[in-house]
C-alpha cells in the first residue's frame, strides 16, 4: 500500500509534468481573485432563490423520472428553486438513487453528514433527501467567491440551506477542517490540474492526497466515504490517490441513464477504512 507521501510525491509528479507556463499564469490571476475575496469576505446576507413553478421544457425520459424521484422521495424541488437549480437537485438525486438499487446499497439515515467542495451548496436539498442526516456540513475553500450580480457563494449558500434542518455552509480548506462525520461525500473532487483551473482556482489549491487524507482522518470508524467522479479515467485516478492514503473502494457504479446532459459517464464509488 502507498503511503500518504508516496501518494503526494505521485500527485506532484503528474501536476509538474502536465503544467505549462500559460497553465502558471492562469493559475496567478486566479490566485489573485481568490486571496482578494478571501480578504474582503464580501456578503449582503442570504440570497433566496425563487420558484418559477413546474419543470418546462423536459424530454419525456426528463419528465418521467424526475416525477419518479418526486414520488419516491417525496420532495418537489422546484416547489422551492428555479428550474436550473430544481434540475440539479434532481440529477444528484438520481445518481445516488441509481447507485443505491445497482449496488444493494444500504444507506444509513440520522447520520452525520459532510460534503466537501461544496461551491454554492445548490444540491445540499438533494442530500438531505436522500440521507436524511442529523447534521448536514457543506465545506468549500472558494465559499467568499463574488458573482456579476455582487453576491457572493456564502449568500447562495445560505439561501440554499435556509429551510434545511442541521444544516451549515463552512468556508474552510478541507485539508485543516477536522471534523468527524460518519458519511463525507465528494461530487468531482480536483484530482487532475486542469479541471481546478477551469474553475478558477488557483494550483495552490491542489492538494488531492492531502484532502483524501483527511477524509480517512474525519470519516469515522465504520463510516462511508462517497465519491463521484466525472469519468471512469478520472475514477481511476482518484482510486489510486484514495488508496494512497488507505481508503478501500468497495462498491462501484457506473451511471450511463444521465438526466442532464453529460459528456461522460459519472462514476460514483463508495469507500470505508483499510
Amino acid at each position: 500500500m502507498k503511503t500518504t507521501a508516496q501518494a503526494n510525491g505521485w500527485i506532484n509528479g503528474q501536476r509538474s509534468n502536465g503544467i505549462s507556463l500559460a497553465d502558471r499564469l492562469r493559475s496567478g490571476y486566479h490566485r489573485f481573485w481568490y486571496e482578494a475575496s478571501q480578504a474582503m469576505r464580501w456578503s449582503w446576507g442570504p440570497f433566496r432563490e425563487s420558484s418559477k413553478g413546474p419543470l418546462t421544457n423536459l424530454t419525456q425520459t426528463q419528465q418521467q423520472r424526475t416525477d419518479e424521484l418526486a414520488r419516491s422521495y417525496r420532495s418537489r424541488f422546484e416547489n422551492s428553486f428555479p428550474p436550473e437549480t430544481a434540475l440539479l437537485n434532481y440529477s444528484y438525486l438520481d445518481i445516488l438513487d441509481r447507485a443505491k438499487h445497482a449496488l444493494g446499497w444500504r444507506v444509513p439515515t440520522n447520520q452525520r453528514v459532510c460534503d466537501l467542495g461544496s461551491a454554492n451548496f445548490a444540491y445540499a436539498a438533494a442530500l438531505h433527501t436522500f440521507f436524511h442526516p442529523n447534521r448536514l456540513a457543506g465545506v468549500e475553500v472558494d465559499g467568499h467567491r463574488l458573482y456579476c450580480n455582487g453576491r457572493s457563494r456564502i449568500d447562495y449558500a445560505r439561501g440554499h440551506i435556509q429551510d434545511l434542518p442541521q444544516t451549515e455552509y463552512v468556508i474552510a480548506d478541507y485539508r485543516r477542517f477536522t471534523s468527524q462525520a460518519e458519511i463525507i461525500t465528494a461530487w468531482y473532487p480536483f484530482v487532475t490540474p486542469k479541471p481546478l483551473l477551469a474553475w478558477r482556482l488557483p494550483l495552490s489549491l491542489f492538494h488531492p492526497a492531502a484532502v483524501f487524507a483527511q477524509v480517512a482522518n474525519n470519516l469515522v470508524i465504520g463510516g462511508t466515504f462517497i465519491m463521484v467522479n466525472h469519468s471512469a479515467a478520472e475514477a481511476e485516478v482518484a482510486r489510486g490517490i484514495a488508496e494512497g492514503v488507505g481508503l478501500v473502494c468497495n462498491a462501484h457504479y457506473l451511471h450511463e441513464a444521465h438526466l442532464r446532459p453529460r459528456i461522460a459517464d459519472p462514476v460514483l464509488t463508495i469507500w470505508h477504512h483499510g
